[in-house]
């Protein structure tokens, strides 16, 4: 399992997704957002040299807030045909440069992602090593055939079908779920 190494990162991702954010078609605010910690999980690269993420964040800038999901990973070097994904690149305390990617456009958050699906990965804590996230879950069935959609814009709203259920806590600070990824 992944270690979790409390240390600084420059620019912080929230700093690198404030910047990013606005420029994706799936943004639903205007201008610069106000993003906060909600939520996520990280899963783990079988071969331990990739950092998987799925964050959670909350846009407090817009009417009644808007949550975002954002996987993002983290590499110690550029990802070969993934320049649109990426995020930016930051100095890590310990590890030194990071490059982060939308991990949508990494080729091992999607392998990844399958090993969830299909029951071979378990989600861990997002911020606590060698530790389960037990909130986050497969509901209606599982397969290696399903692939997932990332549920951008996330809501509470009732689901049909088949999905990866995760949590984040609202601006009250009450805990919310809803899909986080819907599977076909």
């Amino acid at each position: 399992m992944g270690t979790i190494y409390q240390t600084t990162m420059t620019p912080s991702k929230n700093e690198l997704l404030t910047r990013w954010l606005p420029q994706q078609d799936f943004y639903r605010g205007q201008g610069q957002p106000q993003l906060v910690d909600a939520g996520g999980f990280r899963l783990e690269d079988p071969a331990g040299k990739v950092g998987l993420e799925f964050r959670i964040m909350a846009d407090r800038r817009t009417e009644g807030e808007t949550i975002y999901a954002l996987p993002m990973s983290y590499r110690e070097a550029p990802l070969d045909g993934a320049e649109a994904s990426l995020i930016g690149t930051s100095e890590h305390g310990v590890l030194g440069t990071r490059y982060i990617y939308d991990a949508a456009g990494d080729p091992l958050w999607h392998r990844v992602v399958a090993d969830l699906v299909a029951g071979r990965c378990v989600p861990q804590h997002q911020q606590k090593s060698d530790t389960e996230e037990p909130r986050v879950r497969l509901v209606s069935g599982s397969g290696t055939e399903r692939t997932g959609q990332i549920c951008r814009v996330l809501s509470s709203a009732p689901v049909t079908g088949a999905y990866v259920e995760g949590f984040w806590y609202d601006a009250s600070g009450r805990e919310r779920r809803g899909a986080l990824l819907s599977l076909s």
